[in-house]
């Protein structure tokens, strides 16, 4: 019952016919069947594992691998932050058209792999769920951690999805969204936003709870604070959720109990190891299960051997954001680099990113731990979880909590920090802060999108001439069309978005 076999051939079955009826309702003839599932789990319950491994690799290494750019989330999380107005970019190579707002349309690369690779990942879950469904109720510990693994996975890949093919939850809850299917419900159609919200925030909660109580056991698995984390964010979207902020509040702090926020060195170590104090789930990446040039740091790392170091794609802080940094700030020594270069475009290098540094890379004052492009994937971290927490504490009336979160979390990065902000000033210091601290980590698009938020890259001096500089918000440059091959499969979807 080895899941990457299987999931090559449920690949193969997208690729035909994605969210067909083969797709979603016939059995991969090499797949065991419900009944041996059974049987198999009688004796064994921990053997279902396999899949739980398939759809983790998945998430960093997938079957359906198309391109140097497809790298599963974390290409998804760049490509999303290429989008928005903090990460400018000057070359023409992978990712410059996310950067463009052109790589939408349904017949591209992007929106085919996005919508395969999270639908895969999905399918794996479900079947992990359907397989240990008679046991749910047993309060067997390795069945929970296995139901509750399965359930949260599948919420963040609703979560991502419907966010990247659809306009946000509040404005646009009747509109039509993506599929669902269930271990046991199949809806071909576009369910409308508001329900496919409905199957996430079902499934959060219920991998949240199985989850609760059973710490990390390994950050390449989804645990209890790495849920509450995804709680927390999935929650920050669902505008009539009853007592919404307060809720984000209390999920973003079990998170944040999950792990202590980063020294000063940790900071500046390249984030490319689990081990990292604020890391709570990520990928584990060896010399076995890397990717090489189709990875993270071969297109960020502007000192390592790929994309974004010898062939020069180097990513960069948007100058006017990168100008708000307080030269205290610790985060400050992210950006800036020597790159011996004599194309006037980086007369700018100060902006060029070194937060993150490959394992293997030659960086100046950086000592290889690890070889070429083997560097973990950080998914979640608790420090994202200290301002998710500030900014719910202050919509939900609490302003002196919300300053003390920020500056708990600000006082590591700057051990000068102090802020006289109150009101609405307090608020853009939160939202002013993230914005620096997860730069590079997919979160600015989305904050964007559930805050009305328009794109403005106008005050910024290293933004491309031909990158669009002002867009609306809600603009349709900011979600994806269907992708052909589901079009031309599902005939129950007849709108793919304009």
């Amino acid at each position: 019952m080895k899941y990457t076999k299987y999931l090559a051939i449920l690949a193969a079955a997208f690729m035909m016919g994605s969210c067909s009826d083969d797709f979603l309702d016939k059995e991969p003839s090499e797949n065991a069947s419900e009944d041996q599932i059974k049987d198999l789990l009688d004796k064994d319950p921990t053997a279902i594992q396999a899949y739980i491994t398939g759809y983790y690799k998945n998430m960093f290494s997938p079957e359906a691998q198309q391109s140097h750019d497809d790298f599963g989330l974390k290409a998804f999380e760049l490509a999303t932050d290429l989008m928005g107005d903090d990460m400018a970019y000057m070359t023409s190579h992978f990712f410059v058209y996310d950067y463009l707002l052109d790589n939408r349309a349904s017949s591209y690369r992007r929106t085919t792999t996005y919508w395969q690779e999270l639908y895969a990942v999905i399918s794996g879950a479900n079947e992990v769920i359907s397989g240990l469904k008679e046991q749910a109720d047993s309060g067997d510990e390795s069945v929970e951690k296995m139901l509750g693994q399965s359930y949260t996975i599948r919420a963040y890949c609703y979560f991502w999805l419907i966010n990247m093919y659809q306009q946000p939850y509040e404005w646009n809850k009747d509109k039509l969204g993506i599929p669902i299917y269930t271990e046991s419900e199949t809806k071909l159609n576009r369910v409308p936003v508001g329900e496919v919200y409905e199957q996430i925030l079902s499934d959060i909660g219920k991998g949240y709870n199985y989850l609760k109580g059973k710490g990390i056991s390994k950050k390449d698995e989804l645990n209890e604070y790495a849920a509450a984390a995804i709680y927390a964010n999935i929650l920050s979207f669902v505008n009539d959720y009853p007592d919404q902020w307060n809720e984000v509040a209390k999920y973003a702090k079990l998170a944040i109990e999950g792990g202590s926020l980063m020294s000063e060195k940790e900071l500046l170590s390249g984030f490319n190891d689990l081990s990292l104090s604020e890391v709570l789930w990520g990928a584990d990446i060896n010399g076995e299960t890397n990717t090489f040039y189709a990875s993270f740091m071969s297109q960020v790392d502007p000192y390592g051997p790929g994309y974004g170091g010898n062939l020069g794609n180097y990513k960069m802080i948007s100058s006017d954001l990168y100008e708000k940094i307080s030269d205290n700030d610790i985060r400050k020594k992210w950006f800036g680099v020597d790159l011996g270069e004599a194309n006037t475009h980086y007369k700018v290098r100060q902006y060029v990113q070194r937060k993150f540094i490959d394992v293997g890379s030659t960086a100046p004052g950086f000592t290889p731990t690890g070889d070429t492009f083997c560097s973990d994937y950080i998914y979640l971290r608790t420090g994202e979880m200290y301002f998710v927490a500030a900014e719910a504490l202050y919509r939900a009336g609490k302003e002196s909590e919300a300053k003390t979160m920020l500056t708990t979390i600000m006082k590591t990065r700057n051990p000068k920090y102090e802020t006289s902000a109150t009101s609405d000033a307090l608020l853009q210091e939160i939202e002013l802060q993230k914005r620096i601290e997860m730069w590079g980590e997919g979160r600015r698009l989305f904050d964007m999108k559930r805050r009305n938020e328009s794109l403005d890259r106008t005050h910024a001096i290293n933004h491309s001439a031909i990158a669009p500089k002002e867009v609306p918000a809600g603009s349709k440059l900011f979600i994806y069309q269907i992708p052909d091959k589901e079009l031309n499969a599902n005939s129950e979807i007849t709108d793919k978005n304009e």
